[in-house]
């Protein structure tokens, strides 16, 4: 059973190293694929989100929030599946958006730290301004968002494959 494992785990992580290698190598066809596969997941949850609120909501108090979250998920996943270019388009300035937002929110964590007297709050108000110009390249630089994405998702497979190799040797040595 051990060595069917240790296969597997290594057959995932050389799918994982090419697929990643694959995206950053084509990335228009990769953002594409991408934009469906996303617009597909958001469709998803928006729908188990919108049924969670009904099936839930006379049992326990429930946050009209996951009903309003589940459909901004529907109408984004509708977006991304309905047109494969403008989806994409879509894909891009929320991708921006995320950046932006998350660049400001490390910037404010950062200077919470610093108030808390926290080491190495630098190191998060950096990546946090970071995060802002990137945010705002992405937003008026589709292109630039665009390649941020592919890079993104194809680094994330190459990091998941390199685990599972790690894996595949750690399973090996396992008694």
């Amino acid at each position: 059973m051990k060595t069917f494992t240790r296969i597997l785990v290594l057959l995932a992580g050389i799918a994982m190293v090419c697929l990643g290698i694959w995206f950053v190598a084509h990335p228009g066809i990769s953002l594409l694929s991408f934009t469906l596969f996303i617009g597909t997941l958001m469709l998803m949850l928006g729908i188990f989100q919108i049924i969670q609120y009904f099936s839930n909501r006379s049992g326990q108090k429930v946050s009209g929030w996951i009903l309003a979250e589940g459909i901004l998920s529907v109408l984004l996943g509708i977006t991304l599946l309905a047109d494969q270019l403008e989806g994409t388009v879509t894909l891009v300035i929320v991708f921006g958006m995320w950046v932006l937002f998350a660049g400001i929110m490390r910037t404010i964590g950062a200077f919470d730290a610093k108030n808390e007297g926290v080491e190495g709050w630098g190191w998060l108000l950096t990546l946090g301004i970071l995060g802002i110009i990137l945010g705002f390249i992405s937003l008026f630089n589709p292109i630039v968002g665009a390649i941020g994405i592919v890079i993104l998702v194809g680094t994330f497979f190459i990091v998941q494959g390199i685990n599972c190799f790690a894996l595949f040797f750690f399973i090996g040595k396992l008694k």
